[in-house]
């Protein structure tokens, strides 16, 4: 399984779209959760991303409008073409966004409590002791924070032109790593189980 983690746009479009298409894309993920807090604008480049790749404004109706149109003109080279818009348009219903502070996003990978929010100050002590993988978007950079068995993640601002994925192993063990959104990977960390060492990744 592997998850993806965007930082905060702050209304860099551009940013976002070259983030999204390499986690989409090169780096496989299952899914990507959106670590900022403008989800509304992040709605209004994922709708208006799929009209741009379907052609017009993407439902279930107009792909089944479309198909049925190709499928009486029996032209095997359009529907292919149409098959594989639907499929990128697809696949943009893998990112995740977060919940209204101060509800939480939690998620499993592997058998460890993922819990994803914008800004970690609203975590209590009942989240942080429940958690074994905290990643949040309110940061200046990236960065990751061991503390025993919990890690802290932040792939940082996507003006940074870096994005961090989260990835299970054979053996059901988790590793985080940082890319650039070119694709270039930073750095990379298992994420161990038991340890009173404290590390620190920038």
């Amino acid at each position: 399984m592997r998850v993806g983690l965007l930082g905060p746009a702050r209304g860099d479009a551009e940013a976002a779209r070259e983030a999204i298409e390499f986690l989409l894309g090169d780096a496989e993920v299952d899914q990507a959760i959106y670590l900022g807090d403008d989800r509304e604008a992040l709605d209004a480049l994922l709708e208006r991303w799929a009209a741009e790749v379907f052609g017009e404004r993407y439902c279930d109706d107009a792909f089944l409008r479309r198909a049925a149109e190709l499928a009486e003109r029996g032209e095997p080279d359009a529907i292919e073409g149409l098959l594989r818009r639907e499929a990128w348009v697809k696949k943009l219903g893998r990112i995740r966004e977060l919940p209204d502070p101060p509800a939480r996003a939690v998620e499993m990978i592997a058998d460890r409590i993922l819990l994803a929010v914008y800004d970690k100050s609203i975590l209590d002590e009942e989240d942080i002791a429940n958690a074994q993988v905290i990643v949040y978007g309110r940061a200046e950079e990236a960065e990751l924070r061991r503390f025993g068995t919990r890690y802290f993640l932040t792939p940082g601002p996507l003006s940074a032109g870096r994005v961090a994925v989260l990835e299970t192993e054979g053996s059901g063990e988790v590793a985080a790593a940082l890319f650039e959104t070119s694709g270039v990977p930073v750095w990379r960390q298992p994420l161990a189980r038991r340890s009173g060492k404290v590390n620190v990744l920038k």
